[in-house]
């Protein structure tokens, strides 16, 4: 199996083909590939942090996370990064492994910040409806000591409706509403436990990328 090669070298460009694309196997380990003109190019140009502090370029970082997302949770993935051959050493290989973790890791705990928030608006807007439904229920109750009437139905239909109405957020936040962003935490989290090696040129014989993008950006 081949793999998917990106290039940060010019604006975003995709292939006739579509965006499907083979991934090379390698020890067992899907291996996501990033080909670079200079090692630069990964990083926010904007972002003045020391160099294993700085935040990867946005573009290659959607790339990491959609490529591992593509996979079952489960499976092995490792990044291997290409770049030209006086930029390749020990010491750029430790550097640049750091960066991609203090990168993701940092998303990751602002993912777990969402989330925290989240089921804090969940339990407060929980017992918000709940106390509103009670008072539906309860005007409904009263209303019943009249005389039944159209307008009386009419009132305890819609109290009800709306009652169970001021429901749906909550028990949406805690059915469906967590799951998205514990899944992007956990990607985020697989991202920061994936091996990270460098090298100065794709594997022989490697097959064009079905998709590819490419940034303008100078460095």
């Amino acid at each position: 199996m081949w793999g998917k090669v990106i290039r940060i070298d010019g604006s975003k460009k995709y292939s006739p083909e579509g965006t499907e694309a083979h991934y090379r196997e390698h020890d067992g380990k899907i291996v996501i590939e990033l080909k670079l003109n200079s090692l630069m190019q990964l990083f926010d140009s904007f972002d003045p942090s020391p160099f294993h502090e700085k935040e990867l370029d946005p573009d290659a970082e959607e790339y990491i996370y959609n490529a591992v997302d593509e996979f079952p949770f489960k499976k092995p993935i490792k990044i291997m990064i290409y770049l030209p051959p006086a930029e390749v050493s020990a010491e750029i290989e430790f550097n640049l492994k750091k960066a991609i973790i203090n990168h993701f890791s940092y998303k990751k705990i602002l993912t777990e910040i969402e989330l925290r928030r989240l089921l804090y608006q969940g339990r407060r807007n929980l017992i918000i409806a709940l106390v509103f439904l009670f008072l539906c229920l309860l005007t409904i109750r009263l209303l019943s000591a009249f005389d039944e009437s159209l307008m009386n139905t009419l009132f305890s239909e819609g109290l009800l409706i709306i009652g169970w109405v001021a429901m749906w957020e909550p028990i949406h936040i805690f059915l469906y509403g967590w799951w998205p962003i514990v899944h992007e935490r956990n990607i985020y989290q697989k991202i920061v436990d994936m091996d990270v090696s460098i090298g100065t040129g794709s594997q022989t014989g490697e097959k064009r990328p079905r998709y590819h993008f490419t940034s303008k950006k100078e460095v």
